[in-house]
């Protein structure tokens, strides 16, 4: 246990310490500012401010643009860059185990990315400032499928930086898997049979705006990505295990 601690905390200031991870937060920000503003001048949404959270925590379109992406990039820092410059290798035959390592840097990453939509979330903080009168439920629901959405990808992101210490690689990997989360259910939602039934259960847009962002929890919602997040996190495991017997 005190391993792991120690670990993670190495983890969470080396992210917290990263030039690297501040360019990504602040691009972000910039970009989702610029989107909130813009929806803002939207006369639906200022008719009707409860829009706004399905918005910029589900169906957005830069949300998608943006999501899918951003996670790989952060963990190019956990795994990939480690392995490109030499220091992956002591840890893995360090006394470690492997799955304190890997438990450690992804927490990490999950923490520090709760910074990424808390700036989202302040800026409906900046508009109950002001007067709005918001539907905090959807707010704190869609904020809440942001970070599961979220904590998918990172563990996917994970998986594909575990590979290779190729940063472009790593990081085209796991976004590629991560838009094909996304959008390769969208295209057999009407596919007859199973296939429509397992493309309706693996659609994560579709929990995201009719179930979280909407305001409300349902357990399903909740369970797929953590168990899909589970998945790539014993998977990237497995390579770690196998780097150590070959290390």
């Amino acid at each position: 246990m005190r391993a792991f601690i120690a670990q993670f905390k190495r983890e969470l200031r080396g992210l917290l310490l990263s030039p690297y991870a501040f360019v990504l937060l602040g691009f972000w920000f910039l970009l989702n500012g610029f989107f909130f503003a813009y929806l803002l001048r939207s006369p639906a949404v200022q008719n009707d401010l409860t829009l706004l959270p399905p918005y910029l925590f589900g169906n957005g379109l830069l949300v998608w643009l943006l999501l899918p992406a951003f996670p790989p990039l952060l963990a190019l820092k956990l795994l990939a860059e480690e392995q490109r410059v030499g220091t992956l290798e002591p840890l893995l035959t360090a006394p470690v185990r492997d799955a304190a390592v890997l438990l450690a840097k992804y927490l990490a990453a999950c923490v520090f990315f709760l910074v990424f939509w808390g700036g989202v979330a302040a800026l409906f903080l900046v508009l109950n400032l002001h007067g709005a009168q918001l539907d905090w439920g959807r707010v704190g629901c869609g904020f809440l499928g942001a970070m599961l959405c979220s904590s998918l990808f990172l563990a996917a992101g994970l998986w594909a930086s575990s590979w290779s210490g190729n940063l472009v690689l790593a990081a085209g990997g796991g976004a590629a898997l991560n838009y094909m989360m996304l959008f390769v259910p969208s295209l057999l939602l009407d596919a007859p049979g199973r296939v429509g039934t397992f493309a309706r259960a693996a659609y994560l847009p579709g929990f995201l705006d009719q179930a979280f962002a909407a305001g409300w929890i349902d357990s399903y919602a909740i369970a797929l990505p953590l168990v899909l997040s589970a998945l790539f996190l014993f998977l990237t495991w497995l390579r770690l295990a196998a780097r150590r017997m070959l290390a």
